[in-house]
């Protein structure tokens, strides 16, 4: 009985930033949950927060290292350790189990859906449950075509518009990746990420579409997130302002309450490129994004991260 219930807790990546984290979000090695809904009856459970750092928790730090992750959980902890120091927090596993949709007593979370196994990619507007507050569908592998690298920035995919914010009138999919501490709000890389957004069709992107894209986007995945944490984020301060640089590239700001840490107000600088691709039919939008100052340590590297993404669409300036 035990380690069935074990194998009911769900591995899967963020998004998120992310992800994660709904929109249909694929990453890798992912399997299912069939943890009821709170008020619910039927099927199994997930174990608790506190039972899984009982268990594996033996010297009593509040954290659980890769050593300590023995048996089913080796497995998946990866995808706890969010920022890759080697050791799981309580809130890194809360915040993983919450894209799935689990809560900290091991039931799903009413309205979420579990995550899926080998789900292949979701066709264009097609999207699920929020991946990076309730999870979502997920397959075995992400692949990215533009993102290939930093292979230290983790990647995640998925459809667009996503679940948490549904009123985005792109469809098509997004890769992301995010950068190491990305979820650690004492890290000079915090919320710093790449997006690459491919939009069916060519729509002609101005800096009034990418101001109402960056709205939607930030505000659903705030209160998505904040909502299954119990922090309530007030939509009405999630502001954006982007002004045309030059020919296709954009400057832009985007308010935005942390609420995968601990829901603080930042600013998020963003720096947008939109790539025709005519031959496939298909708008790319390249996002760099990050509350640390432009002229930073930060967004040097950001921008060379985004150099390399340009030139996987054929672009070399």
């Amino acid at each position: 009985m035990k380690s069935k219930m074990l194998r009911l807790d769900v591995r899967v990546t963020m998004v998120a930033g992310l992800l994660a984290l709904g929109g249909t979000i694929h990453t890798a090695e992912a399997q299912s949950t069939n943890a009821p809904a709170r008020g619910q009856a039927g099927g199994g459970r997930a174990p608790s927060l506190d039972s899984i750092f009982t268990t594996l928790d033996k010297n009593k730090d509040g954290r659980i290292s890769k050593e300590e992750a023995t048996g089913n959980y080796a497995q998946r902890f990866s995808q706890w350790d969010a920022d890759g120091d080697g050791f799981a927090t309580r809130q890194e596993i809360h915040d993983y189990r919450l894209r799935l949709g689990i809560g900290d007593d091991g039931l799903r979370i009413a309205g979420a859906a579990a995550g899926g196994t080998n789900a292949a990619p979701a066709a264009a507007g097609n999207a699920g449950n929020n991946p990076r507050a309730q999870g979502g569908q997920r397959r075995a592998t992400a692949t990215a075509t533009i993102l290939k690298e930093p292979d230290d920035w983790r990647l995640e995919t998925m459809a667009i518009p996503p679940g948490f914010a549904r009123d985005i009138k792109l469809t098509g999919a997004e890769e992301i990746r995010f950068a190491p501490g990305m979820f650690d709000n004492t890290s000079s890389n915090h919320f710093t990420c790449i997006i690459a957004i491919t939009a069916d069709g060519t729509p002609e992107l101005g800096a009034v579409d990418l101001k109402d894209f960056l709205e939607k986007y930030y505000r659903g995945l705030s209160t998505g997130v904040g909502r299954g944490k119990g922090m309530s984020p007030d939509p009405a301060q999630m502001v954006a302002d982007v002004t045309a640089a030059d020919a296709g590239r954009f400057n832009g700001r985007v308010v935005f309450f942390d609420t995968f840490t601990d829901g603080r107000k930042i600013t998020l600088n963003v720096e947008a490129r939109t790539f025709p691709m005519l031959a496939k039919k298909q708008t790319c939008l390249l996002l760099l994004v990050s509350p640390s100052a432009k002229e930073s340590a930060v967004w040097t590297t950001l921008r060379e991260v985004g150099k390399k993404a340009a030139a996987n669409l054929g672009d070399s300036k």
